[in-house]
């Protein structure tokens, strides 16, 4: 009877964790925002729409860019509105003294509009919820005055959303990394407390980085300036063969944190001795997305956490296809590459005959919490594979001490029952026990 309470309120505490460690539902992260208000966008204007993106009031001038240069970039990938050129903005802002992240009112809008010869205006806020944040954007008609379009989303008060607003200025409140809002100096004060340095955000895995690609990996600190991998998106993805002319590659690593060491020996390697081009490595490294350059080729144990955390959760829209790492097999004129659709590793892929896909990677810098990596691998220890398929050594090592001690109170729990069930005669019936 006790054993069944016992299960009985562990299975209660299990529901309350699971209900207190979920998100509110239906709000989105910022970027996700962006590209749904974009879409909305793309979708309603006819073709050929000449669009200014003029202005995003926030709490912040860099939060306000950040904003209107995606919106930019994901309606220019649209191909279907042409997007007015932010420097023309510029000189108009300039010529009638509004900011980016401050109000401008319809009248003037459409006035801007007809000055830089756009047939629609955009133009949205980020209003602040208590616990979340209010997306907004409207399209206006620059003749008729008319609203085209609008969008209204609910934003999570996240730690991208946090940093951003820490960064610049503007009329609201700025909100601390713990969610408290700060308390602003009071004029005429002599000992104003400087502002602290801004944490940088953190991820989770299957967050959307800033490159607007997929966190995949975690190592806990922030060592040599990064804590985080971000895979990029499909549209950056391409097929390349390793080597044109099978050149051996030594000395490259297969752990996590060496992808980028490694795509830059193979590139210098290329360029001194065959100088071959054109391969997955120099292809990468020539990559331009989003505004990030500093791509490189994952090595052979972040490819697999890419696997793992990404592709067995359906995430990232991985082919079920081979994919290069930058782990070349010493001696030979192969590479290790990995097949998406069940997680083998191959090490003897031919580098000069075979044209796998490559799917880009970057570190991103995160704050210093001090944790050790969840899913295996170091800062550049070769030879790690861990990955999320199973436990840890160090959390098996765990549950076996756990097993251990309920083991030892359970036998001398029993040991205790059958010497007080028996006074007399409690080591014989213990002997006798099989």
């Amino acid at each position: 009877m006790k054993l069944k309470y016992f299960f009985a309120v562990m299975a209660i505490l299990g529901v309350v964790c699971t209900c207190a460690s979920a998100g509110k539902p239906g709000t989105a992260n910022l970027d996700a925002a962006i590209q749904q208000a974009s879409g909305d966008i793309n979708d309603t204007l006819p073709a050929g729409t000449k669009v200014a993106l003029l202005n995003f009031t926030s709490g912040s001038d860099v939060l306000s860019d950040y904003v209107i240069e995606e919106m930019s970039i994901a309606l220019v990938k649209g191909r279907k509105l042409v997007v007015v050129d932010r420097k023309e903005i510029d000189l108009i802002r300039g010529e009638m003294n509004f900011q980016m992240s401050g109000e401008v009112s319809d009248e003037s809008a459409q006035e801007i509009g007809k000055m830089l010869g756009a047939q629609s205006i955009v133009s949205g806020s980020l209003v602040n919820m208590g616990d979340t944040h209010r997306f907004r954007t409207k399209v206006i008609n620059v003749n008729s005055a008319a609203i085209e379009t609008s969008a209204s989303i609910s934003v999570a008060d996240d730690p991208q959303i946090q940093f951003l607003l820490s960064q610049g200025k503007g009329p609201a409140p700025q909100v601390a990394q713990g969610g408290t809002q700060a308390t602003p100096a009071q004029a005429g004060t002599s000992d104003q407390a400087q502002p602290a340095e801004p944490a940088l955000p953190a991820y989770k895995i299957g967050d959307t980085g800033p490159a607007g690609g997929l966190i995949f990996y975690d190592k806990g600190n922030n060592n040599n300036g990064w804590r985080y991998l971000e895979a990029a998106p499909e549209e950056a993805e391409f097929r390349a063969l390793w080597s044109v002319h099978g050149t051996k590659i030594d000395n490259t690593q297969d752990g996590i944190g060496y992808g980028k060491r490694n795509t830059q020996l193979i590139i210098d390697i290329f360029s001194k001795t065959s100088g071959e081009w054109d391969t997955a490595a120099q292809k990468v490294d020539d990559l331009v997305y989003n505004g990030f350059d500093d791509w490189f080729l994952p090595s052979k144990a972040e490819l697999d956490q890419m696997y793992g955390n990404l592709k067995r959760r359906n995430m990232g829209d991985f082919k079920d296809e081979w994919y290069w790492s930058s782990t070349g097999r010493n001696g030979w004129n192969q590479a290790f590459s990995q097949n998406f659709k069940d997680g083998r590793m191959y090490e003897n892929a031919s580098t000069y005959s075979e044209r796998y896909y490559v799917r880009p990677v970057r570190q991103v810098a995160g704050p210093n919490t001090g944790r050790s990596a969840v899913d295996g691998g170091g800062d550049g220890v070769a030879g790690t594979t861990g990955t999320t398929r199973g436990l840890s050594r160090r959390g098996i090592g765990v549950l076996g001490t756990v097993l251990g001690v309920l083991a030892f109170g359970a036998l001398m729990g029993y040991i205790g029952y059958v010497v007080i069930s028996n006074p007399d005669g409690g080591s014989r019936a213990l002997a006798a026990t099989p």
